[in-house]
This record gives C-alpha cells, structure tokens and sequence, in this order.
C-alpha cells in the first residue's frame, strides 16, 4: 500500500517535472515561427489540431532582426 502511494507520487512529480518544459520548448518554438505560445491549445481539437501543431513545430524558423541584430 505504501509503495503504491510513492509510486504515484513520483509518478505526478515526473509528469509535471517534464510537462512544463515540454510547453516552454514548445511556445519557444512557435515563438520562432512568428506563432502565439496559445497555438498549442489547438491540439484540444480532436485529430486535425495534433496534426496542425506538429506541421507548425516541425516548419522552420524565421530570421528576425531586432535592434541592428539578426537573431536565427
């Protein structure tokens, strides 16, 4: 029983260790694109949103020029 409840939480605790920067890489990455972080909300749309989300990941990334300085 107690094995069971640590079990659990280490399995919460490893969900939320790699959720979080699994949505940060992922905003950044939409971010690169010229895209809104909010765009990974469209995976909520059952089949065509995952597949729409992975197309935006997967594009490559724009060239900005901020201030004189050309970021890749």
């Amino acid at each position: 029983m107690a094995t069971s409840m640590v079990s659990s939480v280490l399995s919460g605790l490893f969900s939320l260790g790699t959720l979080l920067p699994s949505i940060a890489a992922a905003t950044r990455r939409l971010h690169d694109t010229n895209r809104s972080g909010w765009w990974q909300l469209i995976a909520i749309v059952p089949v065509i949103g995952i597949i729409i989300l992975i197309v935006f990941l997967a594009q490559k990334g724009k060239v900005r020029e901020i201030e004189g300085i050309v970021e890749h």
